[in-house]
């Protein structure tokens, strides 16, 4: 099983490096920028919808603040509980994070189905999921998003670059967890009628195109 995640895990590095995967930035540099990540997904009885907007509100070399504004608009059958949120890379890199209002945050740790992210935000027990205090459906929740740097966010701004990724719980009929990724609201297709935020791939689907890519591969060499 290891051996399989592995390879998942390269293959999608290979995709992402041949462009198959595209990741996307947004930045922001002074006071009152802003920008909106949008997650929906449709499961058995239900349609899974967040929206976070990310304010900087005050911005230094090594540390800025954010006011974030989080709402859960999904609908159907079962609790649709958000969990956490999570952003692959911020840059420059973070050295701490932290939430307030019922909420928390923190750097380089585990958001489940996207490996470890650089920023993990929660309102539930940790980034993984569980316990209590998660975003009901039809609740929206604000806070503010502390984050500091040993570099210098005054440089160029901070930039948030994808995937952007969302875990919600007691889903739909079945009750499962579920964690799929956003968008950036105004970019091509985000929030368009009937065109989702595109889906992580499943392990075992990067596997067989890993194992295509080797048998490829194998196949070139043996002809050299």
């Amino acid at each position: 099983m290891y051996a399989l995640k592995s390879l998942a895990a390269a293959t999608l590095a290979v995709l992402t490096s041949c462009g198959l995967v595209q990741a996307s930035t947004v930045s922001l540099a002074q006071a009152n920028d802003s920008f909106s990540l949008l997650f929906t997904s449709g499961v058995p009885g239900a349609t899974l919808s967040a929206t976070a907007k990310f304010t900087l509100t005050s911005i230094s070399a090594n540390s800025a603040t954010l006011a974030m504004h989080i709402s859960n608009d999904s609908f159907g059958a079962g609790l649709n509980e958000l969990t956490s949120l999570g952003v692959d890379v911020v840059t420059p890199g973070l050295t701490g994070a932290t939430a307030n209002n019922g909420w928390a945050a923190n750097t380089y740790t585990t958001l489940p189905g996207f490996q470890q992210v650089d920023l993990c935000i929660w309102g539930g027990q940790g980034c993984q999921g569980g316990g209590q205090g998660m975003l009901a459906m039809g609740s929206f929740a604000d806070f503010t998003l502390s984050l500091t740097t040993s570099g210098d966010f005054t440089a160029n701004g901070i930039s948030f670059t994808s995937p952007y990724g969302a875990k919600f719980q007691a889903a739909g009929t079945t009750g499962n967890s579920y964690e799929f990724t956003g968008c950036i609201v105004g970019t091509s297709n985000c929030g368009d009628a009937g065109v989702p935020p595109s889906q992580i791939p499943e392990p075992n689907i990067l596997v067989l195109v890993g194992l295509a890519l080797l048998s490829g591969g194998l196949r070139q060499r043996n002809r050299t």
